[in-house]
């Protein structure tokens, strides 16, 4: 466990808009019936849980929306596909 009481914690830095860092931590936690949930939390803020969208696919509906954002930002700006 880390200073979250989080398991299996990971943090990265990254900038947000207006250009400071901020620290971007992912891990396991437990929701508030106990249960080991995936987590996301930026800085010091609140924390969020990945949901499920209930198929059977193994990404969740936030890890689905931050790839379709950057799939458009990579549309928009002319950027090419990563390889």
């Amino acid at each position: 466990m880390t200073t979250r009481g989080w398991y299996k914690e990971r943090t990265l830095t990254t900038v947000d808009t207006v250009g400071r860092e901020v620290p971007v931590t992912t891990g396991l936690t437990r929701d508030p019936e106990g249960r080991l949930v995936a987590a996301i939390a930026i800085s010091d803020g609140p924390t969020a849980i990945y949901r499920y969208s209930g198929d059977t696919s193994d990404r969740t509906e936030l890890v689905t929306n931050a790839a379709d954002t950057v799939q458009e930002l990579r549309k928009l700006a002319d950027i090419p596909p990563a390889q």
